[in-house]
């Protein structure tokens, strides 16, 4: 019965624990109602009882008979009409010996009167109760009479059946019965209304879906190598995911946690100013996207809103390191010209014989020589170099395609390799010192530092080693070693348990990378 119960749909159970909780309150008023009614009901009886009584006590023509001590017609009928008028149950004049002079039951007249709730009347003292006497259980009035001369002779009982005392006040409670079944009705369409209303409001979802969603939400959040926050309508944030905390509240250089407090409760732009810029771009419904700059690091930073209903509650940023996309770019690119190169070399490699067989054949030794010349210019000559000794198409993919730069500008851009450079499988090591020497590449490059630009390259110990020899002014070398020590440089090197040293002098600098390479066995 119990696995029957938690099978049940939700809104059958809302419908239940409404319906339930409205029955048990309307029923708890109602009882406690119905005992206050029966209570007053009573205590109104009671008063009229006595009134009744005392109205008894004083007509002469009981006195006269409890003078007399013993019963006569008039008082009997003046009992019987007193009990008709009124709607009594009995009227009953007894003496101080506890003798009835008056009965509804003429055979109980002349016997003792039944109870033993008259004592205090038989004192002088008007009461009330209700005890079991020949008429069954009642609701009874006692006034004392009492003689001329101020001497109590007898005692006047009158009173009515508890059963007509619960008919008074049922009868009481009859429009508080019929609202009580309104009531119930009311509150059983109450409770499948609300149980309709939460079952929408939920996205007609049981709970074990909503628990299901609420832990593959927290799993993708916590386990995407993207940096989530998410805000509410006035731009406080209200979620971040744990990539999100290490951006902001990185560790330390021990490894122990920085900042520990949860970002959770600070204003948007108190950790990305650029919020407020993107949200004004892209209006209040239309996700906007832009590359961020951060600690020396290129983000991806999309921000969209968060629509419940039609109206926006807020709003979600997501940062994605540009980092991978650029790698990935570089990475397309060289392997693209590698293999163009590949192709070019491929399909000219017949050419060029057929060319110099022709020569010599016609013994034009001075064009052959010319012809010789030109197929063996340092373009051609790089890229045969690259493809011969760097065995990772990657790698000089990316070299041939950074000389092109270089020659674009009318810039140098030899490379000296050895010992040759293996293949790899460890593509994050490739790309992170891609990423490296490109940026390396582009600050000198924007700064003209490439006229004796001497570049040395080679694979010692499952390390790639790169030695860049350039000739720089002392303004300018404080500012490369400045950007050779910005964040994202330190970021890429920490990936592949690399090492970046500088060496300078008067206008010579020499720069040293030393990045982990792992060769591919066969």
């Amino acid at each position: 019965m119990k696995n029957k119960w938690k099978n049940q749909r939700l809104w059958v159970k809302l419908t239940f624990m409404v319906l339930i909780t409205v029955a048990l309150t309307v029923s708890v008023l109602y009882l406690l109602l119905t005992n206050r009614i029966y209570e007053a009901t009573q205590t109104q009886e009671e008063e009229q009882l006595l009134s009744i009584a005392e109205i008894v006590a004083a007509q002469p023509l009981v006195i006269e008979t409890l003078n007399d001590g013993a019963t006569n017609p008039e008082v009997q009928a003046y009992a019987d009409q007193i009990t008709e008028t009124y709607q009594l149950d009995f009227v009953v004049v007894m003496t101080m010996d506890r003798i009835r002079l008056t009965h509804p039951d003429p055979a109980k007249i002349n016997e003792p009167f039944q109870g033993g709730d008259e004592e205090a009347a038989l004192a002088g003292q008007e009461t009330t109760s209700i005890a079991q006497g020949t008429l069954g259980q009642s609701l009874r009035a006692f006034v004392p009479v009492f003689a001329a001369e101020n001497t109590e002779i007898g005692v006047v009982a009158i009173g009515i059946k508890t059963t007509t005392l619960a008919s008074i006040a049922k009868k009481t409670m009859q429009p508080f019965s019929v609202s009580f079944a309104v009531s119930l009705l009311f509150g059983f369409a109450a409770a499948i209304f609300t149980a309709f209303q939460l079952k929408t409001q939920m996205y007609n979802l049981e709970p074990i879906e909503i628990a299901r969603l609420l832990e593959e939400r927290n799993a993708m959040l916590e386990n995407t190598k993207d940096a989530i926050l998410v805000t509410d309508k006035n731009n406080k944030i209200v979620l971040s995911n744990l990539e999100a905390k290490k951006l902001f509240h990185p560790l330390q250089a021990d490894g122990t946690g920085g900042d520990s407090e949860n970002l959770v409760g600070l204003p948007l732009q108190s950790l990305l100013p650029v919020a407020q810029d993107l949200q004004a771009l892209g209006g209040p419904s239309k996700p906007t996207d832009r590359i961020y700059h951060l600690d020396g690091v290129d983000y991806l930073l999309s921000v969209a809103p968060i629509t419940v209903s039609k109206k926006t509650v807020g709003q979600i940023v997501l940062m994605r390191d540009a980092t991978e996309l650029y790698l990935l770019t570089d990475q397309l690119f060289n392997a693209a010209t590698y293999a163009t190169t590949l192709q070019t070399q491929s399909h000219d490699f017949l050419n060029k014989l057929h060319v110099i067989y022709g020569l010599a054949e016609l013994e034009e030794y001075a064009e052959l020589n010319d012809y010789l010349g030109k197929i063996l210019e340092p373009a051609q000559e790089f890229s045969h170099r690259m493809i011969f000794l760097v065995k990772n198409p990657v790698i000089a993919g990316f070299l041939i395609g950074e000389r092109s730069k270089f020659t674009e500008r009318n810039y140098p851009f030899m490379i000296e390799v050895y010992p040759d450079v293996p293949p790899t499988t460890d593509h994050m090591a490739v790309q992170c010192w891609i990423n490296i020497i490109r940026f390396l590449n582009q600050f000198i490059l924007e700064n003209q530092l490439a006229d004796d630009l001497q570049i040395h390259f080679g694979f010692w110990n499952e390390r790639l080693e790169t030695v860049y020899e350039l000739q720089v002014e002392p303004a300018m070398q404080e500012r490369l070693a400045k950007e050779l020590h910005a964040p994202m440089i330190s970021q890429l090197l920490k990936k592949v348990d690399g090492r970046l040293e500088i060496e300078s002098n008067a206008r010579r600098v020499r720069i040293f990378l030393k990045t982990a390479y792992r060769e591919e066995k066969n």
